[in-house]
């Protein structure tokens, strides 16, 4: 090999050293409010709790760089590390390996493998989350739709779990990650119908929504680069 691998396995890495230079991915988002205590007990310890509205959302990647083509889905809370507002990826669902090795082993993203259906028009998206056959997100989202408050998700804040190879240790770090040279292409706010589904082992079911705050589709670019260690 003429240089270090970045990943595993070192002579075919998984996934080359950011940064991923994403060109018009698409992505819809519902708030929701849901029972602050239910956020509470699936945040990390290290996090403050920010405020009960949450963003569900699914996206699709046609070009994500060396990373090809995916989609994905989750949830994202509002909360605060050390006073510094941010938002934090509480359940993230990818559709590629590379993807998920990436997300999970450089900024701390709780990636898994999963499956995303995406039927989408300049005006319109339906899109479906799901994992080992169980349904996590379902989204049918229609344009034009009311101005909302939207809570501060950026930059992100995620705990990087490194399990020791000697014992079931584990050393946690906090990683920062902001998205760098965002262009937004399109935007659209609108209306949504959203059910959310779960299991032990994807508990996206745990936050019974309470209030539909607002809905929205973007189309944007954007590079992701390499995050930083704060904790």
């Amino acid at each position: 090999m003429s240089q270090q691998a970045y990943s595993l396995p070192q002579r075919s890495p998984l996934y080359q050293a950011p940064p991923f230079d994403y060109k018009a991915f698409s992505k819809v988002s519902v708030f929701c409010r849901v029972d602050e205590a239910a956020i509470r007990a699936a945040l990390p310890a290290q996090f403050e709790l920010r405020g009960d509205v949450i963003e569900f959302f699914i996206m699709d990647v046609p070009a994500g760089g060396s990373l090809g083509s995916y989609a994905e889905g989750g949830i994202v809370v509002p909360m605060s590390y050390q006073g510094r507002p941010g938002g934090h990826v509480l359940y993230e669902i990818v559709t590629n390996d590379d993807s998920m090795a990436v997300g999970r082993e450089v900024w701390g993203y709780p990636k898994k493998m999963g499956e995303v259906a995406w039927d989408a028009s300049e005006t319109a998206v339906k899109a479906k989350l799901s994992r080992r056959g169980t349904s996590l997100i379902e989204i049918d989202f229609k344009a034009d739709g009311p101005a909302f408050e939207k809570p501060a998700l950026h930059p992100r804040f995620q705990t990087r779990i490194i399990p020791s190879p000697e014992s079931a240790a584990v050393e946690t770090q906090i990683i920062e990650n902001s998205l760098g040279q965002s262009e937004t292409i399109r935007h659209a706010l609108g209306t949504a119908e959203i059910k959310i589904g779960g299991n032990a082992n994807d508990p996206f079911s745990d936050f019974e929504i309470r209030e539909i705050v607002g809905a929205e589709m973007i189309v944007a670019n954007f590079v992701l680069a390499f995050g930083k260690i704060v904790g």
